[in-house]
């Protein structure tokens, strides 16, 4: 494993423990471990703009950014592979930021992806064996 990805979710709960204390568990045991192995912990700039909310509450989110996790953003080989495995799905625009979320994954060499939408997840990464979904609920 090269990576572990956050998704919007995941990047809420370590942002607010209170909105699902036990998924705020999972994640920060999977950061743990992560460290402890030497895992590059990344979170995709799109899962940024769909978590951000222009209130007082983006400085918990600044707050987790400042302890390891590391934005990522999408250039134009991410967006591409982003773009073609939505297109295999036959999904539209909505779920362009879970598209570059595996996209992410794959193109850091695999790893497990931390997320509360596993379904739509597991099948956009189903070609990528590398590539593993953990739900945090």
């Amino acid at each position: 494993m090269t990576a572990l990805v956050l998704d919007s979710r995941a990047l809420e709960v370590l942002a607010d423990r209170r909105a699902d204390p036990d998924g705020t568990t999972r994640v920060r045991a999977m950061l743990t471990a992560a460290a402890h192995l030497g895992i590059t912990v990344r979170v995709p700039t799109a899962v940024l703009s769909e978590t951000y909310t222009g209130r007082g509450s983006d400085a918990a989110i600044d707050h987790v950014l400042g302890r390891g996790v590391r934005p990522i953003t999408a250039g134009q080989a991410m967006a591409r592979l982003a773009g073609a495995l939505k297109a295999r799905d036959r999904l539209d625009s909505c779920h362009t930021v879970d598209a570059i979320v595996v996209a992410t994954s794959i193109r850091l060499g695999g790893g497990i992806i931390a997320t509360g939408d596993p379904d739509d997840l597991i099948s956009l990464a189903r070609d990528h064996s590398h590539v593993r979904v953990a739900p945090i609920r």
